[in-house]
């Protein structure tokens, strides 16, 4: 696919990981045992529905490599989060980071639809268990954000 040859085999690794290590950084930010099924059944579940309405190809084509690699690819965050708990936040922001330089070989349109879909992701699991009453707890709101920032792009 045309679009898949504008990244790195890092870059495009980094793109298919991204919604699975946002999922997990916002599912560790405020831990909810309580609530860990529904943020894992929408860390499976939201990336194919949103992905849907994202109209995007780029979206679409790395949802398509992502569904079959869904185990791997969360084994590979819950590793890497056991390996590095202290770490694992600014290592999921700086991969947004590289994320959105990537992206900038790709149309604008493109690269937005990348973002909002990952961000959406991201909410979607913050939204999937109460923490104190409330659908997204404010240090879910802290990462939220640090992401949107990461990313270049304002959450709303």
């Amino acid at each position: 696919m045309a679009l898949k040859e504008n990244f790195s085999s890092d870059e495009w690794e980094n793109l298919i990981g991204l919604p699975y290590a946002i999922s997990m950084t916002i599912m560790v930010a405020a831990p909810n045992v309580m609530g860990v099924w529904g943020e894992t059944k929408a860390t499976m579940q939201e990336p194919a529905k949103l992905a849907a309405k994202s109209g995007s190809a780029l979206v679409g084509l790395l949802l398509a490599e992502m569904q079959p690699r869904l185990q791997e690819l969360m084994k590979k965050q819950q590793a890497a989060l056991k390996q590095n708990q202290a770490g694992y936040r600014a290592n999921t922001i700086e991969a947004c980071r590289r994320a959105a330089a990537a992206l900038s070989k790709v149309p604008p349109e493109e690269a937005l639809a990348y973002k909002n879909w990952v961000l959406g992701i991201g909410l979607k699991v913050a939204e999937a268990a109460k923490e104190h009453g409330v659908a997204v707890s404010d240090p879910e709101k802290v990462v939220i954000a640090e992401i949107s920032s990461a990313l270049g792009i304002t959450s709303s």
